[in-house]
């Protein structure tokens, strides 16, 4: 999982997530008595939504991140979720007994585990959260495919980052290709017959949304590591860090201006 510190854009990309906006593929699933174990839950908004349809269960997030820990539990607090808890955990080394919860889920995180020593960073990912599931529980993940983002108008500087983005996880050892995860599962133990599959777009049309992702992006790049990366290994010029974070919102102005990518989910039974 990623350890870099969440900056205050991040943060923000990730509180406006919700079980219905990415939990949709597995709610109809959920049992009030489960219990669940939520990775790489930032925030906490995801969590403590499913909390709610577990009244009669309970349910952990861990991140890795303090500060989204800390951001969790202040939620949590103003929420009153009382069978809803965060600690700061990894994915790759969870700190529960084999066959603890019903439901193991993750949103966006197997992209971000960096492949090392010939080992594919989601399939061990998966593997550690296929060990803490019941037998007959589900595994669930949600990860996004960079190769189908679709972008309009294309402007150069825009597209400049994206390939930027993509570049900088090919030299972290990251797979941000969520096409791969029902061959990640097989990978970590999972038969084929008992990996569902399928597929959600994320859209961003409607005057406020541009608006909002145009200014979420230039932020992230303003307040995250990557322009600097990016400059240091000769990805992009010293003109291009200047010009990227305006290009989005250069983008986000105009009338016609759409944002999409597909993500990918599987629902894998133990």
């Amino acid at each position: 999982m990623a350890t870099d510190t969440y900056s205050s854009s991040m943060l923000q990309t990730y509180s406006v997530r919700t079980a219905a906006n990415t939990s949709a593929y597995f709610l109809p699933r959920i049992r009030p008595d489960m219990s669940i174990l939520d990775i790489g839950c930032g925030p906490g908004s995801i969590t403590l939504d499913l909390a709610a349809l577990v009244p009669q269960g309970r349910i952990i997030g861990i991140d890795c991140n303090e500060t989204a820990i800390r951001a969790a539990n202040d939620l949590r607090q103003t929420r009153g979720a009382e069978n809803a808890s965060f600690q700061v955990a990894s994915v790759w080394d969870l700190p529960f007994a084999a066959g603890t919860f019903d439901l193991v889920c993750a949103h966006q995180v197997l992209i971000h585990l960096p492949n090392d020593s010939g080992q594919t960073g989601a399939v061990e990912g998966l593997k550690e959260m296929r060990r803490v599931c019941k037998p007959g529980g589900l595994v669930c993940a949600r990860e996004c495919d960079w190769r189908s983002a679709v972008i309009h108008p294309p402007i150069p500087g825009v597209l400049d980052s994206m390939t930027l983005v993509e570049q900088l996880t090919a030299l972290k050892g990251t797979s941000p290709y969520g096409g791969l995860a029902r061959s990640w599962a097989e990978g970590a133990g999972f038969h084929g017959a008992d990996v569902e599959a399928s597929a959600a777009a994320v859209y961003y049309a409607r005057p406020e949304e541009v608006t909002w992702w145009g200014e979420t992006m230039a932020q992230r790049l303003e307040q995250g590591s990557s322009l600097d990366v990016g400059v240091q290994e000769g990805l992009i010029s010293e003109h291009q860090r200047e010009q990227l974070p305006g290009a989005w919102r250069e983008w986000a102005h105009h009338r016609d201006a759409l944002f999409s990518m597909t993500d990918i989910q599987i629902i894998c039974k133990k």
